[in-house]
């Protein structure tokens, strides 16, 4: 199969691609770090993984999709790149900065799944997901709310391909010490929101919350491989 995993190149996503690839699937990567893409491919490629690399900034809508119907049909699109948006209250952050959460997370999610469907006569759609879209994550509220929102298009797009040989499903990979969370309990923030909020990324991985990077990407590869199709719609977490 042919899959395209956004964000691919880096931290979870790099994690991600290399458990698919070494499914045998033919990947194909994106994100915004033309550096991070070519070292990425060079390291897949000396473990026989076949892949090739595009950059693709999700905060284009146009550019993902572009880049889809110049590749001809995918099997598979993994929704993984995303922001982290701004730590505060949400009446006290920059309000571009807010919106440009929802303009990569969710804009550039949909416009990209909206291409991938045009492409498909089988397969899935697997949005990435959080925690954070379940439960409040106070402080990181344009996170929160865009992943919520990511959430929902995923049922919705669940229903309306029913007749459709093609599965929505959305991943929670858990807590990793990798990203968002992995950032928060290595670095300490000059201000005292971004102070919060790295303390209780260690409270968590310190009560043994944290799920290992191995396992969250090994579930992802089963999503891929097709076996949590009958529960498009659904949320599938690392600990399935």
């Amino acid at each position: 199969m042919r899959v395209l995993i956004t964000g691919g190149a880096k931290e979870l996503g790099r994690a991600f691609s290399e458990a698919v690839g070494a499914q045998g699937h033919r990947l194909v990567i994106t994100g915004r770090d033309e550096r991070a893409l070519a070292c990425a491919g060079r390291e897949l490629t000396a473990r026989g993984i076949d892949v090739e690399t595009h950059v693709a900034d999700l905060g284009d809508p146009h550019a993902t999709p572009k880049l889809i119907e110049s590749l001809g049909p995918v099997d598979v699109l993994v929704n993984n790149g995303a922001l982290g948006g701004p730590v505060g209250p949400t009446w006290e952050v920059d309000e571009n900065e807010w919106w440009r959460t929802f303009e990569v997370n969710l804009r550039g999610l949909a416009f990209a799944t909206n291409a991938a469907i045009r492409t498909m006569t089988s397969g899935r759609i697997v949005n990435v997901v959080s925690n954070a879209g379940v439960h409040r994550w106070p402080l990181l509220s344009a996170y929160s709310v865009s992943k919520a929102a990511v959430l929902k298009l995923g049922e919705n797009l669940a229903v309306e391909l029913k007749h459709r040989p093609i599965a929505v499903l959305s991943y929670d990979p858990g807590m990793v010490d990798v990203g968002l969370m992995g950032r928060g309990c290595r670095t300490t923030p000059a201000d005292d929101h971004g102070q919060r909020v790295a303390r209780w990324a260690k409270s968590q991985r310190e009560q043994g919350r944290f799920t290992p990077v191995e396992q969250s990407a090994r579930v992802l590869a089963r999503i891929v491989d097709g076996e949590f199709d009958d529960r498009s719609g659904g949320l599938v977490t690392a600990d399935d």
